[in-house]
């Protein structure tokens, strides 16, 4: 059973490939492309995630969809967290237009599962506190983050991870930027010490799931003698 939800699950299932997708997925991908296998996971998304986790996928997706961030960042976002295996630019589509395929195809597959089915409210006002505890990880993670994005020869090069995943703890959810940030982390396999990995546990312990932060590929590391 999985910890993950919502669009960090999801760019979990696109970062794993033959250890995540189904081979229906797989052959989509490579027959069709990225966008209609992501559609494909998007409404898997119904059945594979346990209730109520799987309503908030449309959730996180209607957040960045109805915020002012401009697509870069919502690309940025994304993309950097399933290793860019997954990213619009390829298709020279928008990530708004991928989104709203995502939405789309999430609420067809809750649709057929209950047809009385109704997307959940928008999520509560989020706790300055939580954001600020988000904020602070993220920036003790920035200058490998940065490092890891910008300096690489392949895939291309992404300037501007940190500052996008601040714009999405500041103006959309701190919840939805720490599990973006986190499937970053795992992405780009960065090390965490064992202070780091401490505090990231906190941190999604205050959020009410500190087993995600261990699910997928956290590359925890010995603290240095």
């Amino acid at each position: 059973m999985t910890a993950e939800f919502g669009l960090s699950w999801l760019s979990m299932q696109c970062d794993g490939l033959e250890q995540t997708l189904t081979l229906a997925e797989l052959d989509c991908l490579v027959e069709s492309g990225p966008r209609p296998a992501l559609l494909m996971i998007a409404a898997r998304s119904v059945t594979d995630v346990p209730a109520p986790g799987h309503t908030l996928l449309g959730r996180d997706v209607r957040r960045l969809l109805e915020s002012p961030l401009d697509d870069t960042v919502l690309r940025t976002v994304w993309a950097e967290g399933t290793d860019t295996a997954f990213d619009p630019r390829w298709d020279e589509q928008s990530m708004r237009d991928w989104l709203a395929g995502i939405e789309a195809a999430w609420l067809d597959a809750e649709r057929l599962a209950d047809p009385g089915f109704v997307p959940p409210p928008p999520a509560p006002a989020p706790d300055p506190g939580l954001r600020a505890v988000v904020l602070e990880v993220i920036d003790g993670a920035a200058p490998r983050l940065a490092d890891a994005t910008e300096n690489r020869a392949w895939p291309p090069k992404v300037t501007g991870l940190v500052p996008a995943l601040t714009e999405v703890v500041e103006s959309v959810d701190a919840d939805l930027g720490f599990r973006l940030f986190l499937r970053a982390l795992k992405a780009l396999a960065l090390p965490v010490g064992p202070h780091e990995h401490q505090a990231l546990l906190a941190v999604g312990e205050r959020f009410g799931y500190p087993d995600l932060v261990d699910e997928g590929y956290l590359h925890v590391v010995p603290a240095v003698p």
